[in-house]
């Protein structure tokens, strides 16, 4: 039995460590707790010097998670030679420099380290939380490794792996006990991630003009989009009830969220990959708060907890009577209901998948 405690655990990550955390984040989090986890960041951009050396470099976060950045020695290009043979040759630097036997390779980037049999691991997992097209590397790195685990039924189709496990996204025990007071009067409207072309910017807009009173907050990174109303509503400015906060540290939000009346979750399900899941609706649910949001494929937002709409007079008519529909026993219930998607619960899950 291969149990998730006293492991090396090496993530490939496509997005790099920061203060905006999603699942491999987390998770990356998580399984340092009780193992020793390095967290691959994607590489560095590529001049002339990284011919001579990989550069691997190692960052403590903590004594038991410690970040990697790393340059390709062949400057990365779509040539499957060139890219075996760059990954070859990370692989063994970052073998050399972490001095480790008996890993578990740990993947959630379908486009390097597509040969995890280069690390000699003891297990290796693809972790699929979003919707790619299904390319040459990604297939290989279904094919190469041990099983794969997604998040969502939907992030199933094509893939035919060897092994097969869905899970739902998780949460951190963490993140149901508020910490700090922020600078916000509470009772304002939440939206917490990306701010970009996943947006229904038309529904915003109807919210911002309905509820000229109400104060929204967006806290996330936003992308300058060419979009007449998108630059309207996050750069110049249209409407004053809106307060673009920019990006908080992961650890920080539960502060925001705590603070608000209602979240919302005002996705294009237009838009290719939108309809899977939410990631922030275990979040803004562990505080108890109302989640106005269209109904996604997941059994975390497609709930009795998720207050869905179907069109955007029904959002707007949800919003207008959360004053009056919010009790006490919804709080619990919604805090209730996200428990049961912890952490660890979802690690004793994967552990044993690979068992």
């Amino acid at each position: 039995m291969l149990e998730l405690e006293n492991q090396t655990i090496i993530i490939i990550s496509n997005e790099v460590w920061g203060d905006m955390w999603y699942s491999k984040h987390n998770w990356a989090n998580e399984l340092s707790k009780k193992n020793k986890v390095f967290f691959i960041n994607p590489p560095e951009k590529w001049s002339p010097s990284h011919l001579f050396s990989a550069n691997i470099k190692i960052a403590n976060y903590s004594d038991s998670l410690l970040i990697i950045n790393y340059n390709n020695r062949i400057p990365f290009t779509r040539n499957e030679v060139i890219y075996r043979v760059n990954d070859f040759f990370t692989t063994k630097s970052i073998l050399k420099k972490i001095n480790k036997d008996n890993i578990i390779f740990w993947s959630f980037d379908p486009y390097r380290f597509s040969s995890p049999q280069l690390f000699k691991p003891l297990r290796s997992i693809f972790f699929r939380v979003d919707i790619f097209f299904l390319k040459p590397r990604e297939l290989r790195l279904i094919k190469n490794v041990d099983g794969v685990v997604v998040t969502a039924n939907q992030l199933l189709e094509g893939v035919h792996a060897k092994k097969e496990l869905v899970v739902s996204h998780g949460i951190s025990e963490a993140e149901f006990i508020c910490e700090t007071d922020i600078e916000y009067v509470e009772g304002f409207i939440l939206y917490v991630g990306g701010i970009d072309y996943r947006m229904d910017v038309k529904l915003i807009e109807k919210m911002l003009i309905a509820f000229p009173n109400e104060k929204f907050l967006f806290i996330g990174k936003v992308h300058n989009l060419d979009n007449e109303l998108f630059q309207q509503l996050f750069f110049q400015n249209k409407f004053p009830n809106l307060i673009i906060h920019g990006v908080e540290h992961f650890k920080k939000l539960k502060n925001y969220i705590a603070k608000s009346k209602v979240c919302l979750a005002p996705m294009d399900l237009t838009v290719p990959g939108n309809a899977v899941h939410h990631h922030k609706s275990l979040q803004y649910l562990a505080m108890g708060k109302p989640i106005i949001s269209p109904i996604f494929n997941d059994k975390i937002n497609n709930d009795e907890h998720i207050l869905v709409y179907k069109n955007h007079d029904e959002a707007l008519e949800i919003l207008k009577n959360i004053n009056i529909t919010e009790t006490t026993k919804l709080k619990d219930n919604r805090i209730k209901f996200a428990k049961q998607f912890l952490y660890s619960n979802l690690i004793k899950k994967v552990e044993a998948f690979i068992n």
